[in-house]
């Protein structure tokens, strides 16, 4: 029998990241891509939940529950369906829905204004960052992108806990994240770097060193600030982690965060 609550914060991570890991490994260097649709959607409603818990702690009257997590599934299958167009114009259904609903419900209160403005920001930051692994999906090299992006970030995560424990001294932005340190920072964008450059290498398509290792470099800044964003989220409305779904992790968000923003910034490259 496994004692989890006895272990510490330190090997619940490990576990935990091991136990995820395995099967999104699984699914995204062996399964079909269109399976890929169930995991983002999976994810997307998982995020949604979360940032709900944040953000929106009131709740949401049923109509609006309804509308808010139906687009942790449109926008990921109009991504997969119809690529960027379907996503753009998905976002703004959703966002015109939105207004429907306020229009519909209580048109003059101020208050589902300010309702509709977090649960559009929940759109953005959830669904709608999420569903580029959709569009990266329809690339001719779609594994070898999403698993670059992954290893950057992983290899930044890692490279910046390690750093940040052995030689961290100066915080990096303490009111945010106080425990985060310039030199872990750093160490994850080294690590992040090699890792990210030899991985390109030898399944890179072509692409220079040089190119490649200012790819890895772009995504761990960018995985970087994604963390910090969320971080200031919870901050904002007083919590630790974004839920309690992932023990020694947090929620799904602490996971994604650095990956939410990574992933757009993938396809744009690809696209240059």
């Amino acid at each position: 029998m496994i004692f989890w609550r006895n272990w510490s914060s330190h090997q619940q991570r490990w576990v935990t990241a091991l136990l995820v890991a395995v099967p999104l490994v699984a699914v995204l260097g062996w399964a079909p891509v269109a399976s890929w649709v169930a995991v983002v959607v999976l994810a997307a409603g998982l995020g949604l939940w979360e940032v709900q818990g944040l953000v929106l702690a009131e709740g949401l009257p049923t109509g609006w529950q309804a509308l808010y997590f139906s687009a942790a599934v449109g926008m990921p299958l109009a991504a997969y369906g119809a690529g960027a167009g379907g996503l753009h114009a998905a976002l703004v259904l959703w966002l015109f829905a939105g207004f429907a609903a306020v229009m519909r419900w209580d048109p003059l209160d101020r208050l589902q204004l300010d309702r509709l403005s977090r649960v559009a920001l929940a759109w953005l930051y959830v669904p709608y960052l999420l569903s580029y692994v959709l569009l990266l999906a329809r690339s001719d090299t779609p594994r070898r992108w999403i698993f670059f992006a992954f290893l950057v970030l992983v290899a930044g995560d890692v490279g910046a806990y390690y750093t940040g424990k052995t030689v961290g001294r100066r915080k990096l932005n303490p009111r945010v994240s106080p425990n985060k340190t310039i030199e872990g920072s750093i160490g994850g964008l080294v690590a992040s770097t090699l890792v990210g450059t030899v991985y390109g290498f030898a399944f890179g398509g072509g692409r220079s060193v040089i190119a490649l290792a200012a790819t890895a470099l772009v995504l761990e800044l960018v995985g970087q600030m994604g963390d910090l964003i969320e971080s200031m989220l919870k901050r904002m409305f007083g919590k630790k982690d974004s839920s309690h779904l992932l023990p020694g992790h947090g929620g799904i968000l602490d996971r994604l965060d650095s990956l939410l923003f990574a992933f757009p910034v993938t396809w744009l490259i690809l696209q240059m």
